[in-house]
């Protein structure tokens, strides 16, 4: 628990282990290639996250390449109870490069981030909409719809098979035109 509480916490953390996924099983050198830091600080924080079982060792020889593990994690903070996932962690790695994600994060906290991030889910399924968003989280419509776009993005690249799900709203209503009246 403590190991992931380091990750949400810590920018560092977030941004290796979403390069760790966009690149498969790199080498530290190349996870540093895309960081804005040093490779020894890099090689550093590898080791942590390996340690805390959020990377894992791939290959026994040098260069170590190294993959990242599969995070999924329910977590309460007060009365919120949140989802911790790759997808979370991506969110929270790009918060550094995108503005509306890093507003969004810094009004409403890593718990209220998780909570878009749940949103989005369902948006990218077609099972909400901004407007719901809004009023249950009681924020703006507009930026509802904005971290909801944004937010896509990320779960279509961490969770591709949300995008294959049938929208059983769109054939539940082709199957009634279809029926004799």
């Amino acid at each position: 628990m403590l190991a992931i509480s380091d990750v949400i916490q810590n920018h560092r953390y977030a941004a290796i282990y979403a390069r760790v996924r966009e690149l498969g099983t790199p080498t530290v050198e190349e996870i540093a290639d895309g960081l804005d830091s040093s490779k020894t600080t890099v090689y550093e924080d590898v080791n942590h996250l390996q340690e805390v079982g959020i990377l894992e060792r791939v290959t026994d020889t040098q260069p170590h390449r190294f993959r990242a593990t599969s995070i999924e994690m329910t977590v309460e903070h007060g009365s919120d109870t949140y989802q911790i996932s790759p997808t979370l962690l991506i969110a929270l790695a790009r918060t550094e490069s995108n503005e509306n994600i890093r507003l969004y994060r810094d009004r409403n906290g890593v718990a209220g981030l998780a909570t878009a991030v749940e949103y989005a889910r369902d948006y990218v399924r077609s099972r909400t909409s901004a407007r719901v968003m809004a009023r249950e989280e009681d924020i703006p419509v507009l930026e509802a719809e904005t971290v909801l776009q944004e937010l896509r993005e990320i779960v279509l690249s961490v969770e591709p098979e949300l995008a294959e799900e049938p929208d059983l709203e769109a054939l539940d209503a082709a199957a009634d035109e279809s029926l004799p009246e």
